[in-house]
């Protein structure tokens, strides 16, 4: 064990291929943890593993689709056979797959984001909950769209409200074993999902970030302003170390407008 605030933790996260979650697996290696990462991109794993490995972290990767509960449950079973034991889960990952109305959404995308956004957070934990240690912590990303209706993206809206409902559940249940569940709500932040460019057309935060304003998706409010991934990983490390008997079953957003 090292005297890093992380020191001796092992991190599960999830979606850690790029965006946000890259940035909290890469904040949480930096700071001692050795890492558990899934994504769907073997070769932006790769990438990430070989910068947590010149950290001196142990780094297990492994492709996985949430919204496959067999390739799920060898991830967790790999877990548990390296590490052990598990303090942190992180469930980043998720899908915007419909972005238009409920009468004419696609059915099978409509469920395949249910499975990816709320099973996908759902099974990760329930597998490895077993040998989460005492202190430890579960982060589930959600978003605004949880918390409001909205007029379209009808699948990402149910299955983010069923995730906020799940952190709460399990934040009532877990703190007999010092084990707290909180949610973070990133708010605008340069990620894919957020630029929404055709697949191979990803940009880096940085290139977003550069933008003028009136490029930016509509809809913001002018005091909102966009993100870097790196300032959501500053606060899920913030979470991650707070101390036995801190919050749980909270809800924080960096977003700056009510929810």
């Amino acid at each position: 064990m090292n005297d890093l605030p992380l020191g001796g933790k092992i991190a599960v996260i999830t979606g850690a291929g790029r965006g946000i979650g890259k940035a909290i697996a890469l904040r949480f290696a930096k700071e001692g943890a050795d890492v558990a990462l899934c994504a769907r991109s073997r070769k932006e794993l790769s990438e990430v593993n070989s910068i947590v490995g010149r950290l001196g972290r142990t780094c297990l990767t492994l492709s996985v689709d949430l919204a496959d509960p067999t390739q799920v449950r060898s991830f967790c079973d790999q877990i548990i056979d390296k590490f052990g034991a598990v303090d942190l889960i992180v469930n980043n990952a998720g899908v915007y797959l419909e972005r238009g109305t409920f009468e004419n959404s696609d059915p099978e995308l409509w469920w395949k984001t249910m499975e990816v956004n709320i099973r996908g957070p759902y099974l990760i934990t329930y597998h490895l909950l077993a040998v989460m240690r005492r202190g430890g912590k579960i982060i589930n990303l959600s978003s605004g769209k949880g918390y409001s209706a909205g007029a379209n993206s009808n699948a990402y809206h149910v299955s983010k409200a069923a995730l906020n409902m799940m952190t709460e559940g399990l934040a009532n249940e877990l703190w007999l074993r010092d084990i707290d569940v909180n949610t973070l709500v990133p708010g605008p932040t340069a990620t894919a999902t957020f630029d929404n460019l055709p697949p191979g057309q990803e940009r880096p935060p940085e290139e977003i970030l550069a933008q003028d304003r009136s490029s930016l998706p509509k809809g913001l409010p002018a005091w909102e302003r966009v993100k870097h991934p790196d300032e959501v990983a500053d606060f899920a490390f913030y979470l991650a170390t707070r101390p036995v008997g801190g919050p749980t079953g909270q809800i924080y957003s960096l977003a700056r407008r009510p929810l």
